[in-house]
């Protein structure tokens, strides 16, 4: 698996430093941090609400991705999609494309807890583009989540079921990112 990691312009390098040694951790992947910034146009940018249309942020981060890459954008915006008043993050799996959204992820006055919110996302992102879908266990990583208290509320692994999918598609998920059933 060769991974890419983005990010707009104000997005702290050590934050993609953090989630790349993460994936490697998890699936042994190889991890590129890609090392400039991107600029979202305005076009995509809703001035009335003041967020980013989450789904047009994912297809402009496909225009920059390497063909055999998986690709995955942190935002410093905050993002909807029609329907949602806000997304955490947003994966296109026919793109192999995702975004987080960071701002909701950083309410809080302890930055180790922002560092693992985003991880989750990330990690919740990259699940989709796997083929996973939402998961019913609350402590499954891709348990969706509609508040940041249901993000720190479920776990930085995969429940025993989603791993299996995974495994069978060929991924390889170090034991310590699979919850013990």
């Amino acid at each position: 698996m060769y991974l890419q990691i983005y990010k707009t312009k104000n997005v702290e390098l050590n934050l993609l430093k953090e989630i790349a040694s993460f994936l490697h951790d998890i699936f042994s992947a190889e991890v590129e941090i890609v090392d400039h910034h991107i600029e979202l146009p305005i076009d995509i940018f809703d001035k009335k609400r003041m967020q980013y249309l989450a789904d047009a942020v994912v297809y402009h981060l496909y225009r920059y991705k390497n063909t055999t890459s998986i690709a995955i954008i942190l935002v410093e915006y905050d993002a909807y999609i029609k329907g949602l008043n806000f997304v955490f993050g947003l994966a296109i799996p026919h793109l192999k494309s995702a975004a987080v959204f960071l701002p909701r992820l950083a309410i809080t006055t302890q930055h180790k807890i922002f560092i693992e919110r985003t991880k989750k996302e990330v990690l919740h992102e990259l699940g989709h583009i796997l083929g996973l879908k939402h998961c019913s266990n609350t402590g499954c990583v891709m348990n969706f989540s509609n508040s940041v208290f249901e993000v720190d509320k479920k776990t930085m692994k995969f429940c025993p079921k989603c791993a299996k999918t995974l495994e069978k598609q060929g991924y390889k998920i170090a034991k310590e990112y699979i919850l013990s059933s």
